[in-house]
């Protein structure tokens, strides 16, 4: 049955227990005639997984039988759905941006002339299976949170600082993950995961979680100096990010004691969604050549009123980089059926 067919079938709402069983005396293969939600199907799934016999059949008293085979195809099939309602609700979304073309300055002005058209044919051509940056596997799907006032996930953010890595010269990203990991060991190994040391970098970025919340730093090699930005301006989230560049990252370049380190105030969230935003913005502007003592010069408080915009640009930037080369993109499963 094609995959457009199968995603028909109703969704069903189990409330009984799973059991895990063999097949009775000349039971025939279940037919399946509703979907159940994915986590029932992922814990059916990873119970016939640890009995390492897939010929078992998962069962719940209210739903019927299922075998591990039409599991998984009812996983895909959720999965799908889900992925499909969200290219639709972006399109939808991009449909409703607006902003003034005057509230636009450099550097993001090279999409002023990109239409709602090309936008949504971006999303609707994007693919939902696995993007490689480096050894991490993303999906597609994942990009699609730049949408309306969505809280950006560790997917775009990571997305977004390749796009940033692409577009300026000499760049290096150090992995944003890499505080989410316990021992100095760890933290350091997945920093410099994403090139932050290659040679020829001079400039390396990164946009970090702080509990919930998007902080970033930027380290210029050349002039030996360090900006701290945290979207909130708060004094504890600058001092776990100047922990941060002191304990790994100074180390990480060879450079201990060496980095001025300073904090960029001009630009301040007005909201409890954008911060992952203002952080790409922030870094961006610095690449740009943005300093503190010349943010006047780069930046203007016009940009508030241009969320929808920046947001659609980093997002269709993002969607064109499995085009590039360097950048592996598996098709999704059901793919031609999309």
């Amino acid at each position: 049955m094609p995959l457009v067919e199968r995603l028909g079938l109703p969704p069903f709402e189990i409330t009984g227990v799973l059991a895990v069983v063999k097949y009775n005396v000349g039971q025939a293969v279940p037919v399946i005639k509703a979907i159940p939600r994915a986590e029932c199907l992922r814990h059916a799934i990873q119970a016939i997984d640890e009995t390492n016999n897939h010929d078992l059949l998962a069962r719940w008293y209210d739903y019927g039988y299922a075998t591990y085979d039409q599991l998984e195809l009812m996983e895909k099939v959720v999965v799908a759905k889900n992925n499909f309602a969200l290219v639709q609700a972006t399109v939808d979304w991009i449909e409703t941006v607006e902003f003034q073309v005057g509230d636009i300055v450099e550097p993001f002005k090279d999409t002023l002339d990109i239409s709602n058209v090309d936008y949504k044919a971006a999303v609707e051509d994007l693919n939902l299976g696995e993007w490689f940056f480096g050894q991490h596997p993303l999906h597609g799907c994942e990009f699609l949170d730049f949408r309306e006032n969505l809280w950006l996930l560790t997917g775009s953010i990571i997305g977004a600082l390749f796009v940033l890595r692409k577009t300026y010269e000499d760049v290096g990203i150090i992995n944003p993950r890499f505080l989410d990991f316990d021992t100095m060991e760890q933290r350091s190994r997945i920093a410099r995961s994403y090139g932050a040391v290659d040679p020829g970098v001079k400039r390396v970025i990164s946009v970090v979680n702080l509990q919930h919340h998007w902080g970033a730093f930027f380290v210029d090699q050349r002039r030996k100096r360090c900006y701290l930005f945290d979207p909130m301006q708060l004094k504890s989230n600058i001092s776990t990010l100047k922990d941060a560049v002191r304990s790994i990252v100074e180390p990480m370049l060879d450079m201990t004691d060496q980095l001025q380190i300073e904090t960029i105030n001009g630009c301040e969230q007005k909201d409890s969604t954008s911060c992952g935003l203002w952080c790409l913005v922030v870094m961006e502007l610095l690449l740009f050549g943005a300093t503190p003592e010349h943010w006047s010069s780069y930046w203007n408080d016009s940009l508030y009123n241009a969320v929808g915009y920046l947001r659609m640009r980093y997002m269709l930037k993002i969607l064109k980089l499995q085009n590039c080369s360097g950048f592996g993109v598996a098709e999704a499963e059901g793919g031609e059926d999309k």
